[in-house]
């Protein structure tokens, strides 16, 4: 350096020694700040040790659940609207199944039958399938799919008909019963109670055989510990319209009351059977099938609905010794007309 050159004296105070220039200090230690001190829990690792708990947490909770699993799912795989959209749909899907197992249904049965002043009694028996135990809808709609207990005590109650007040002494007689609007399902207004209805029809009348039937809208339900019954079932014809397919009733009289009618029809079928003959003696063509269809009708005449029924009839009165050996001398000494 030119000794020359002047610099102001502050400028001297810029300049580096050599012991500076070399990285060492007269005057000062060399201190390693690699050194931490001061607790490790700072505030900030506390924050993110918790929030990473918290994390772990909420992913066991959403994974312990599948339906947070799989809205969880459904979010990171960008399809939370459509799964929301499904949801929505499903439960639709089990609100309709809710109410169309719980929906009231009604159905109308007319009943005719003969002889038309038979007493006709009708009982009401009501069953009850509980599901109030039901937590949510789908067990709700697992309970309503079930069968109904048929092992419990049914409510019953007797319904009114004009049967039951006829004063025969008058010789009143009922056309027909009609039975409208008659209840077959009910629910309770939560729908978790649902109760159905089933009929015992009883037709009796002095002298006769009565008939049973039973009427229910339960193809399944249990064989009934009941001989000579009738099951009627319940058959929708439209939309909340149900009816029954009953054909009428004929009561069949017991042998002491058909014997006079018996007697009636046995004298005009050996008749028929002496007139047959004599035609086809004298080379008439008379088929089987006309003969029998004759016979059916005298039956008919007579009050026998049917071979069946006249058959029955017929073994019973043969029991009868005195009764048959009479009715042998009077067709002995009928003369037809």
């Amino acid at each position: 350096m030119d000794p020359k050159v002047q610099f102001p004296k502050d400028v001297h105070d810029l300049l580096l020694t050599e012991d500076e220039e070399s990285g060492r200090s007269r005057d000062e230690d060399v201190i390693d700040v690699r050194q931490r001190g001061g607790p490790f829990f700072t505030p900030p690792v506390i924050v993110i040790t918790a929030v990473l708990a918290l994390t772990a947490i909420g992913v066991l909770v959403i994974y312990s659940s599948p339906v947070l699993r799989e809205q969880f799912e459904a979010l990171l795989a960008g399809e939370l609207g459509t799964y929301k959209e499904a949801l929505r749909k499903a439960q639709e899907d089990r609100i309709r199944e809710i109410e169309n197992l719980t929906a009231n249904r009604y159905g109308s049965l007319t009943l005719f039958y003969s002889p038309r002043d038979a007493r006709v009694t009708i009982t009401e028996r009501k069953f009850t399938l509980d599901c109030s135990g039901a937590k949510d809808d789908p067990a709700l709609i697992e309970c309503l799919r079930g069968r109904m207990d048929y092992t419990q005590t049914p409510v019953e109650q007797q319904i009114d008909n004009p049967s039951l007040h006829l004063d025969r002494s008058k010789k009143e007689v009922v056309e027909q019963i009609p039975l409208n609007d008659i209840p077959i399902q009910e629910a309770s207004e939560d729908r978790k109670k649902v109760f159905r209805y089933e009929y015992r029809i009883v037709m009796e009348r002095e002298g006769y055989y009565p008939r049973v039937f039973y009427v229910t809208g339960d193809k399944d339900r249990p064989p009934l510990d009941e001989k000579d019954i009738e099951v009627l079932f319940w058959t929708q014809r439209g939309p909340g319209f149900y009816t029954v397919d009953f054909r009428g009733a004929d009561l069949m009289p017991k042998p002491e009351t058909a014997r006079e009618n018996y007697v009636k029809a046995r004298l005009d079928l050996l008749c028929l059977s002496r007139d047959v003959d004599k035609k086809r003696k004298e080379g008439k063509k008379i088929s089987d099938d006309t003969v029998y269809g004759v016979q059916l009708e005298i039956l008919n005449r007579h009050g026998f609905k049917t071979f069946d029924e006249w058959n029955r009839i017929d073994a019973a009165l043969r029991e009868d010794g005195a009764f048959t050996a009479s009715l042998e001398k009077q067709l002995k000494a009928h003369r037809c007309e």
